[in-house]
């Protein structure tokens, strides 16, 4: 008898399930031809992708679109914090978005296990600074950033001892935030978690 063949697997990573809570955390109820458009995925995998979070009780469905249920607003918790901006010749992208990741300084090591993680989901890579001492720096150490990049991260993220600020970087903007996530979710001890700087 002949094996059942079975179609395309769907083109997700964990990173669109965990960016499909935030979009139904921020915009409260969102249809799933619009999901798509923002995720960057068919609606096939949003399908898959809606599937898997109502089997888990994160969310509901209706008529009028998607929201989440107290157990997906638990599972989610802050939204991450994410800004766009501008970093000079410190990336290699177009398109750059930095996130904090607060405390896990001991948990870097020399910031190639972020980029690896930001090219997965199509960034281009990511870059990884520490702020120890007052001064945000490489991993290595060996180098700090340029003064007025540097003051702008400190006072956005108003950074403590320890903090980590990585910045995904591509050719979109989408991509550079996705790639910032990505990175982030690494030194996490979850699939995912940070907080959010309201942005256009």
């Amino acid at each position: 008898m002949a094996a059942k063949e079975r179609g395309p697997l769907p083109k997700f990573g964990e990173v669109h399930v965990r960016r499909t809570l935030e979009l139904l955390q921020r915009y409260r109820r969102i249809g799933r031809k619009r999901l798509a458009e923002k995720l960057g995925i068919g609606e096939g995998s949003v399908r898959t992708i809606l599937k898997k979070l109502k089997r888990e009780g994160l969310i509901r469905g209706s008529h009028g679109g998607h929201t989440l249920t107290r157990a997906g607003e638990r599972r989610l918790g802050k939204p991450p914090e994410l800004l766009p901006i501008d970093a000079g010749p410190l990336t290699v992208g177009r398109c750059n978005v930095a996130t904090v990741v607060r405390g896990a300084a001991g948990r870097v090591r020399n910031g190639i296990e972020q980029r690896d993680e930001a090219i997965k989901v199509g960034a281009d890579g990511a870059t990884v600074l520490v702020f120890r001492r007052g001064r945000l720096q490489f991993p290595d150490g060996f180098a700090d950033i340029e003064k007025k990049l540097s003051e702008s991260l400190i006072r956005a993220f108003a950074l403590r001892d320890g903090d980590v600020v990585i910045i995904g970087t591509a050719g979109k903007l989408r991509k550079a935030e996705e790639g910032a996530r990505a990175a982030a979710r690494s030194l996490m001890e979850g699939p995912e978690s940070t907080r959010k700087v309201p942005h256009s």
